[in-house]
Order: structure tokens, then C-alpha cells, then sequence
């Protein structure tokens, strides 16, 4: 029985030892969604836009409040709230660049992560191409680690947000 927790507790040990090393050796995850939308880039970039269509694609978006400066300037502070399993999260999303219809980057930050995202739309003529990079940071040791392992998950999770944001553009008239 001894020589059982001995090996038992060694093998948790490794365990931690692991999980807390991804996340001191990969503090940084980053991982992109892509799309293509059956629409111009002026009407894909206009409907990204649009804070009242953003309930329609972003999962589980509970509210937003507007902090400081205009939508879409750069500089400008927006609330947000999401629930995710009945717990409410608060992000702080500041813009960090703004082109029409090229290129849309900002930073979300709460208490646990800081995540700067930059979204490319690119013409294709009468489609356009959507590419989002994420580049998701941990505040502590912790969630750098939780988001390592965590990595395909969440790529999944945006990349079925982006593909809501294309059914919701081709809906456009």
C-alpha cells in the first residue's frame, strides 16, 4: 500500500510539474479562425461592425456598455459581458487599429487574461475572406498553463463564432 501512494503521489507530482511548465514555457497561445463570405468586403466589414448584430454570432455575449471614445476609433473603451456556464465575465476591449474595410485589432482584458485580437478581411471580389489571430496571455501561471492545454478548445469555440458571423452576413440583403 505504501509503495502504491508513494508511486501515486510521484506520478501527481509529474503531473503538476507538466501542466505548470507548458505554461511557463508557452505564456502565449495564438491560434486564427478563418472564412469566407458569399458577400463583398463592405458589407462583411459592415456587419462586423454593427454592436447590435454582434449579439446574433458572439456565443454567449450578454451585454455590452460603452466606456470611452467612439465605436471603431482608436483608443476607444467597450465593456463587455459574457456568461459562460452561469458565471458572468466582464472584458475590457480598447481598439488598437481600425481600417475600413481591412483591418480590425483590439485588446480584451479581464482579471484573468488579456487577449489581442487582430481580424484581416480581405476583397475576393464579390466574397471576402476573414482571418482572426488571437494571441491569448494568462495573468498568472495558473491560466497560462489551463490555456496551453486549452488551446484547441478555444480555437474551436471562435472558429464556430466565425462561421455564425458568415451565416449572419450572407443573411444580409
Amino acid at each position: 500500500m505504501k509503495k502504491f501512494l508513494k508511486r501515486a503521489g510521484i506520478t501527481l507530482l509529474i503531473i503538476v510539474i507538466i501542466f505548470f511548465s507548458a505554461g511557463i514555457c508557452c505564456p502565449t497561445i495564438s491560434y486564427e479562425s478563418k472564412v469566407t463570405v458569399n458577400k463583398p468586403v463592405e458589407t462583411s466589414f459592415g456587419v462586423f461592425t454593427n454592436a447590435f448584430k454582434l449579439f446574433d454570432w458572439v456565443t454567449d455575449l450578454k451585454g455590452i456598455g460603452w466606456i470611452s471614445g467612439s465605436q471603431n476609433e482608436v483608443g476607444s473603451k467597450w465593456k463587455f459581458i459574457v456568461t459562460q456556464n452561469g458565471t458572468d465575465y466582464e472584458l475590457i476591449q480598447t481598439m488598437k487599429a481600425f481600417k475600413q474595410n481591412e483591418l480590425f485589432v483590439t485588446n480584451a482584458d479581464n482579471k484573468l487574461f488579456t487577449n489581442d485580437v487582430e481580424v484581416k478581411f480581405i476583397s475576393k471580389g464579390t466574397s471576402t475572406e476573414i482571418i482572426a489571430t488571437s494571441n491569448l496571455k494568462g495573468k498568472n501561471i495558473f491560466w497560462r498553463s489551463v490555456f496551453v492545454f486549452a488551446r484547441f478548445y478555444l480555437n474551436g469555440n471562435d472558429q464556430k463564432m466565425y462561421d455564425k458571423l458568415k451565416e449572419v452576413i450572407e443573411k444580409e440583403n
